[in-house]
């Protein structure tokens, strides 16, 4: 049985998980848009909505803090307040999944991430 097993182990320890999602969201603040694997950009939905919330939110220190303490960079805070600022009204799903053709190698299912902005 599948019992309190929510989040995908993507093939890492904990620490990696925390420093691939954290990298993947600073590069989706970076770019706008990233392509990866569907796993990967499922487990990403799960770090980043949460993250948009909180930068909703009045920024006080210990939101500031809490973010900062999630993203690598302390740019990205002022990148994610911004993505916040575009999403007030919307309640939650702040990033869009766009199915792309699999991958020749290993026949992975990949999908553009972007963030969505009306």
């Amino acid at each position: 049985m599948k019992h309190k097993k929510a989040n995908r182990i993507l093939g890492r320890t904990a620490q990696q998980r925390k420093a691939l999602l954290s990298n993947m969201t600073s590069s989706l603040l970076e770019r706008g848009h990233i392509v990866t694997t569907r796993a990967r950009a499922k487990q990403l939905q799960r770090f980043f909505d949460p993250l948009v919330t909180r930068a909703k939110q009045e920024m006080t220190l210990s939101n500031r803090r809490y973010l900062l303490s999630k993203l690598m960079k302390a740019g990205d805070i002022n990148k994610l307040i911004e993505a916040a600022e575009a999403n007030k009204s919307r309640p939650g799903g702040y990033l869009r999944l766009t199915k792309l053709p699999t991958k020749r190698q290993d026949q992975a299912t990949t999908v553009k991430v972007e963030i969505i902005t009306k």
